[in-house]
Parts: structure tokens; sequence; C-alpha cells
């Protein structure tokens, strides 16, 4: 007698079937919409999320990779504007002032001495410390001797100008200014020489309006 054959499913349980197919699958797209921080994999221990830099004005956001300066470029130095930081104006009287108090020319024609830079400084400087300048005096008699015999002259560039360490902060009447300057001399068939030098300033801002020399601190 031959077996019974297996009765076919009923187009009704194929339905029902797929219908409870179809909505564990929703029900899985929901968990994730829901909550898609559980398909994302864990950090590895020992490891934290980043966060703002202790000088940091605004939180920081992440990035493939930091931002650096590229080699062999240097940012470009600004001058301070914070509290106690050298005036503009005062900052600008003291180039002028090392400009002329250490540039000299010793060619026929020009300097007879020395001395003819401080008068040239004075014009930067207060009048007490002017007549200072204005001084002949004999300061460097050798040195000018050897630069008349070369037929020489020096001319500087101001490189830095800075508050001096341990000086106090600017106030609206005095500032102290510290100088760092390159002098190249050039004398009459020689190759040209450069020397390093700095200059401490105090300066003091006249009730008409001007910032002047009063001192050199460190002569």
């Amino acid at each position: 007698m031959p077996a019974p054959r297996p009765e076919k499913p009923s187009a009704w349980k194929i339905f029902v079937l797929f219908a409870a197919a179809a909505l564990l699958a929703i029900t899985g797209i929901l968990l994730l919409v829901v909550d898609p921080g559980r398909a994302a994999p864990s950090a590895e221990p020992g490891t934290a999320a980043a966060s703002p830099g202790p000088f940091s004005s605004t939180p920081s956001t992440s990035s493939a990779e930091p931002t650096s300066t590229p080699q062999g470029t240097a940012a470009p130095e600004q001058e301070s504007s914070a509290p106690g930081s050298v005036p503009p104006k005062a900052a600008d009287t003291a180039r002028r002032f090392v400009l002329a108090w250490a540039s000299h020319d010793a060619r026929p024609g020009h300097d007879v001495s020395f001395s003819d830079a401080g008068v040239r400084a004075a014009a930067y400087a207060t009048d007490e410390f002017a007549a200072q300048l204005r001084e002949p005096g004999d300061r460097s008699t050798r040195l000018w001797q050897q630069w008349t015999a070369d037929k020489a002259r020096v001319t500087c560039v101001v490189d830095r100008v800075a508050t001096p360490d341990g000086a106090p902060s600017a106030t609206t009447t005095r500032a102290y200014v510290r100088l760092l300057y390159t002098c190249t001399t050039r004398a009459a068939g020689q190759p040209a020489t450069r020397s390093h030098d700095q200059l401490a300033l105090e300066m003091r801002h006249e009730p008409a309006g001007a910032w002047r020399v009063a001192a050199i601190v460190n002569a």
C-alpha cells in the first residue's frame, strides 16, 4: 500500500510566515534608527575621547589630521596688544631712537664725530635726556678714528621690540622697551661685517601726547 503524500502548506500559512519575517525586519530597522549607538563598535580599553586643550577658547572639533605649520616657515610674529605690553607708539619711537643712536657714517662729508649719532637720537628723547645726548664727550674716540681711516659706514635695523624680562608692565605714562638690532659695518675695500646687540630703554609719555626716550637702562 503506497505511503500517504505530505500535506502541502496552505496559502494562508505561507502568508503568515512572510508577514512574521517582514515584522521582524521592520523591528530591527526601528531599533537601529532609535539607538544608532548599538551598531557602532565600542572604543578600545584605555582610550578616552579628546578634550579641548587648557588654552582653547572654543570646543575642539575632530578632524582626520591635525593642522600644522609647514616646515621651513614660521608664523608671523605679531605685536601683542595685551594689557601691559609695549604701546605701539612707544615702540615706534624706540625704534627710531635706536636707528639714530647706533648708526654712524665716517665717510668724508658726513659725520664729524661719534657724538653726531647722539645728536640725531636726541630728537626722540625727553628734554633732560636730549641735553645729555647732545654733549660732545670723547666716547669711543679710538673706534671713531678707526672708522674715519677706513671710511666706514654703520647702518642698523631693529629685529625685535619687547618688554624686558622682569620690567614693570607698561602704563599710560611709562614703559620699558628692549630692542634687539643688527648693525652692518661697511669699510672701503673690506668685506662687510655684522654685529648683533640689544638696548633697553625707559619710555615716558609726554604731556603733549608723544612718547620719548627718558633713559638708556643698560648703558
